[in-house]
């Protein structure tokens, strides 16, 4: 390898707007798969019927939940779960892509 290429990865460059990064990758999974939007959707729809459940991740009181309340926020939790897994997931494969990238510029590829 030459020493005219550098190599930085995309964090070393631009660790001020990686979050911002992050966010795009993520907003871009939003607005592109269905299945992630439909369990958006069915979250939405579990705090509307819900609302207590809502509020026990938006208030740091304590909130009595009757039983069904309860099953509602324990399916919130693995709803909220899998969407965590399909962002990871979306993250993941962005850097693979990245990587390919980069070796094509280094000449590796």
């Amino acid at each position: 390898m030459s020493d005219a290429f550098r190599f930085e990865t995309f964090v070393d460059v631009h660790d001020n707007v990686f979050n911002e990064y992050l966010g795009s990758v993520i907003a871009k999974l939003s607005r592109e798969n269905k299945e992630y939007r439909a369990i958006r959707a069915e979250i939405e729809g579990l705090y509307e019927k819900y609302p207590k459940v809502l509020g026990v991740f938006d208030t740091e009181s304590a909130e009595e939940l009757t039983e069904e309340e309860c099953a509602a926020l324990i399916k919130v939790k693995e709803l909220r779960n899998k969407l965590t897994d399909m962002e990871m997931q979306s993250v993941y494969f962005r850097g693979c892509y990245d990587s390919v990238g980069y070796l094509k510029k280094a000449g590796i590829l």
